[in-house]
């Protein structure tokens, strides 16, 4: 994403958390704040305009964040909140004010894909408005400011993810990939079809698994595996009529079957 984009973004953002973090404000600022991309140290402090008076203050402190977020210590990351904290989950908002209710939401708060944007985040690349400091990309994922006299995160943002019990990170990833996937198997496109499934992928058919552990194999054997039944369940499947359990995304009768496995997002069992 570019800065600029990011900018237009964050902006349109900020004035909704200002709503939730500062009511009453928002309206009466809007249109006479600027808002500043950090991309550089050429400022002796670029978190000035965020209300932060010594950048090192910040660096140390988003080392400290990021540091108990990939140890994954909640309770060490529910001291560098600065409480109330602002969660905004399918355009509903909810306030947690203390550590205790922190904690025991944290997995839902602090899901894998805020602390994996959060984790990725260089602390001389966020975007620093007046309402204070993004972390991640699109609408951010975290906003960062001085409320109540503390420094620390003063709001979460969660994309809907309706995926999410299935293990996928991103419902952006998974209905490109699954969109992918129909046109490739529409249009017979074995190749790209094959880049589309995780190896080894197993193959049910009459009470036997046959397992197709390369993209060579798949190709080789593409016939036999997509079957006019698999094919005719896969085009049928509209994304929004999906079924999702913690084995993954069902299509169909349970005829191809998609999960996540580290970074890739593709089919891990096709039933004939």
């Amino acid at each position: 994403m570019t800065n600029n984009s990011m900018k237009k973004a964050a902006i349109i953002l900020s004035l909704s958390i200002v709503t939730a973090v500062f009511p009453g404000q928002a309206w009466a600022e809007q249109g006479t704040s600027t808002s500043t991309n950090v991309t550089s140290s050429a400022s002796s402090n670029p978190y000035e305009v965020a209300g932060i008076n010594d950048p090192a203050e910040f660096t140390a402190y988003f080392a400290k964040l990021q540091k108990a977020v990939e140890g994954n210590k909640p309770a060490e990351v529910a001291d560098l909140i600065s409480y109330p904290l602002n969660l905004n989950k399918d355009n509903k908002k909810y306030v947690f004010y203390n550590k205790n209710e922190f904690i025991k939401k944290y997995d839902r708060i602090f899901t894998s894909r805020v602390r994996e944007n959060l984790l990725a985040q260089k602390a001389d690349k966020v975007f620093v408005n007046y309402q204070g400091i993004m972390v991640g990309d699109g609408d951010g994922d975290l906003w960062i400011g001085n409320q109540n006299n503390k420094l620390g995160v003063i709001a979460v943002n969660i994309l809907n993810n309706p995926y999410e019990v299935a293990g996928i990170n991103d419902p952006i990833v998974f209905e490109h990939n699954f969109s992918l996937l129909q046109k490739n198997v529409k249009e017979g496109k074995k190749s790209e079809v094959a880049n589309l499934i995780v190896y080894p992928l197993k193959v049910n058919h009459n009470g036997k698994t046959m397992q197709i552990k390369t993209k060579k194999d798949f190709i080789a054997k593409y016939d036999k595996i997509i079957t006019a039944k698999v094919k005719q369940a896969l085009l049928a499947q509209k994304v929004e009529k999906v079924f999702v359990n913690w084995k993954g995304v069902m299509i169909g009768n349970g005829e191809l079957w998609i999960g996540q496995f580290g970074e890739q997002v593709g089919v891990f069992v096709i039933n004939q």
